[in-house]
């Protein structure tokens, strides 16, 4: 019951970043999170309440630029040919890493030496939602296997997912609007 409860959770937040237009995408990744920080005088580490109302703040952001990667990941999938599909499990690991990465790097007391390879991790799974994502679409765009060239474009739009954004929904918007007439989303989760 839990799960089929999570799973319609799920459901509904895959939908509403796969409808979301360019702009709404920006202002929650971009826009929030850069008011909260000029909002906040204090550092983040100081966990006063300017501090810890940056903190909430980022990790919202982080967790919707997760859920927009995650979102993004699963539809393109869903849609391309199973014998082009790429496999899940490392990207569902890249999902749920950086969520707990960034609670561990903001916990005082943790030496560098620990913290880096953890935070090198942090960066090897951001860089794998990009490429599971920018690989994804061009193979739903396409319907064929794809070279590094022919999705460098979108990675890299990824990676700079401020000014991307303008042109990476879009395409989302007119792969889901295609698809839209077959029924709503499901992901698994499982």
């Amino acid at each position: 019951m839990l799960v089929s409860a999570l799973g319609g959770f799920v459901d509904e937040i895959a939908n509403l970043f796969l409808q979301a237009k360019h702009w709404q995408i920006f202002l929650l990744l971009v826009a929030a999170p850069t008011v909260a920080q000029v909002a906040a005088p204090e550092r983040i580490n100081d966990f006063g309440t300017g501090g810890f109302i940056l903190f909430a703040v980022i990790a919202v952001s982080l967790l919707c630029l997760l859920a927009w990667f995650g979102s993004m990941g699963l539809f393109f999938r869903s849609i391309v040919a199973p014998e082009l599909r790429m496999g899940t499990q490392f990207f569902r690991f890249s999902l749920v890493y950086p969520l707990v990465f960034v609670p561990i790097f903001f916990f005082p007391g943790i030496p560098e030496a620990v913290i880096g390879p953890l935070q090198l991790a942090c960066t090897v799974c951001l860089f794998y939602l990009m490429y599971f994502v920018s690989r994804s679409l061009v193979l739903a765009e396409t319907g064929k296997p794809v070279s590094f060239y022919e999705y460098a474009g979108a990675f890299f739009l990824l990676w700079f997912f401020p000014i991307g954004v303008w042109f990476v929904q879009p395409k989302v918007n007119r792969l889901y609007a295609e698809r839209s007439g077959t029924g709503p989303l499901t992901v698994t989760i499982a």
